[in-house]
């Protein structure tokens, strides 16, 4: 358990920027924490995994709060998505403890790959002459249901969020901006929403909220911090800067995971 002060500082700085990225782009945080764990304080795979999805549930239910009352979480969406998301951390729990993660890693980060360029490609089209159908609440085009394509990529969300302690918002962005046309910053808001049901879901009920204290409080305070800082970006900055920033680290997700994944199999 840590206590003295200059880790805990650190600890609570990392919270507040990880926290505040996680938010500006709806992933959560996970991509940066995950890693930052595992190399800056050596820890175990689980645990790892675990304090990201207990900085993510911090961090979303903060930035959640600050959605909802701006009213730019689409709750249809939402539902929808988390329908099949949330029994599938049950599998993602028993991949982290009884798998070799080596070959889903690689996977996973040739996922991550595809949906980066797709999405930079379906949303650089040029636009119609006609101005884009707003939606009810002016957030730009009017979104689509698709059930039959996007719930069982959010259960493949799910089993990226319990197994990789990433949150599920990697898979949950491109999905709302590439496939049902939503408006960036009602996606983020709209992600950030479902990783509040996911990692509350995981760290609460499943994992039972078993992590070392001094290592996770001081990473959630910093993540409602800036949990609440990514959420006022976000209502300043252009939606088109928000996927430009996406696509970035969705591409550092994928660099780390397959890297990671190429090294173990070697």
């Amino acid at each position: 358990m840590v206590f003295d002060p200059i880790s805990l500082s650190i600890l609570l700085l990392a919270g507040i920027i990880i926290a505040c990225l996680g938010a500006m782009t709806g992933l959560g945080g996970g991509f940066l924490c995950v890693p930052f764990l595992l190399l800056a304080w050596n820890l175990g795979r689980e645990d790892a995994v675990l304090i990201s999805l207990t900085m993510i549930l911090a961090n979303s239910i903060s930035s959640s709060v600050s959605y909802l009352r701006s009213k730019m979480v689409d709750l249809p969406v939402a539902g929808m998505l988390a329908v099949t998301a949330v029994p599938a951390l049950y599998v993602g729990y028993i991949l982290l403890r009884s798998l070799e993660a080596s070959t889903f890693d690689l996977l996973f980060s040739i996922l991550l790959l595809s949906v980066t360029v797709y999405i930079l490609f379906s949303r650089s089209r040029k636009k119609h002459k006609n101005d884009p159908k707003k939606d009810e609440k002016g957030y730009g085009e009017r979104r689509v249901m698709i059930p039959y394509i996007s719930m069982p990529l959010s259960f493949l969300a799910g089993i990226a969020s319990s197994a990789f302690g990433i949150g599920g918002g990697a898979i949950f962005m491109p999905l709302q901006v590439g496939l049902l046309k939503m408006d960036v910053k009602k996606a983020i808001a709209t992600s950030m929403f479902l990783l509040m049901i996911l990692t509350g879901f995981r760290v609460i009920i499943i994992s039972r909220v078993s992590f070392d204290p001094g290592i996770a409080l001081p990473l959630a305070l910093g993540a409602i911090i800036g949990a609440q800082l990514g959420s006022m970006i976000v209502k300043k900055v252009k939606g088109q800067v928000l996927l430009y920033i996406l696509s970035s680290f969705l591409f550092l997700i994928a660099l780390y995971m397959g890297s990671g994944a190429i090294i173990d199999l070697i």
